[in-house]
């Protein structure tokens, strides 16, 4: 039975301010002051979390765990609400960015590990995941990419529908990308839907070991506006719903 989730779901809703990346960006930023060799640094963390995910196997998947589970691994709504008075040009792309990782990361990806391989991996890949927000965690950042690409794929599913259903067109122009965005930049290809669906041009900064350029994708050219973060803001929240609604379904079949 997934009562656990629901009550762990509603309290993260509930308890919104409390902000989990800031959590984990003070304790990496206590470690980085210790550790000066960013490789050892990530070495370390993968051997503390190997130690909690052996320590998670031993948990017996009450109820209770179930709803701390939940707690602890959806976090949408205090990354997107801090996000929405930041309307001016230069933060759109940035905010649109973040509504995406929250969606996939603080939503759908922990769902996903908790119905595919159970509470421990989804609160690892929780852990991994804003430990990279801050700092450049180049291994377990990959670890992270690769561990979103499901779940980007999920995501993109539903905005490819809301795209074709309010534009009556099939067609979007990755620039030839798509494929590798799906193995090296799985959350790339959500904001470039996002952008379309909103009909704006989507910038992103490429860095490569001996290039660095500005690639555009869309043939928009919509006015930038908070309406735009709203808008996709709710297309966020109606992609959580109708997966929480899937997952609780599964966990009560």
């Amino acid at each position: 039975m997934g009562i656990g989730y629901l009550v762990g779901c509603l309290f993260s809703i509930l308890l919104w301010r409390f902000d989990r990346q800031g959590f984990f960006n003070f304790i990496n930023r206590k470690f980085m002051k210790k550790v000066n060799n960013i490789y050892l640094l990530q070495f370390i963390y993968i051997c503390i979390l190997t130690f909690i995910f052996i320590g998670l196997t031993y948990i017996n998947n009450n109820q209770v765990y179930n709803g701390i589970t939940a707690f602890l691994v959806i976090d949408i709504s205090n990354t997107e609400r801090n996000n929405l008075n930041k309307t001016e040009k230069k933060h759109f792309y940035d905010t649109i960015s973040t509504i995406s990782r929250a969606l996939i990361c603080g939503f759908i990806a922990p769902l996903f590990f908790i119905i595919i391989l159970g509470n421990g991996p989804a609160i690892i890949f929780t852990i991994i995941y804003n430990l990279t927000l801050e700092g450049d965690l180049n291994i377990i950042g990959r670890i992270t990419s690769i561990a979103t690409i499901i779940p980007s794929l999920i995501a993109e599913m539903f905005l490819y529908t809301i795209y074709v259903f309010r534009n009556k067109n099939f067609k979007i122009n990755f620039k030839g990308d798509f494929a590798r965005n799906v193995w090296k930049l799985p959350l790339l290809n959500v904001d470039i839907l996002a952008a379309y669906i909103e009909s704006v041009n989507f910038y992103f900064h490429y860095n490569g070991k001996n290039k660095h350029y500005l690639k555009s994708y869309g043939d928009y050219s919509g006015k930038i506006d908070d309406i735009c973060i709203r808008d996709y803001l709710s297309i966020s929240y109606f992609i959580c719903f109708i997966v929480f609604i899937v997952f609780v379904t599964l966990e009560f079949l």
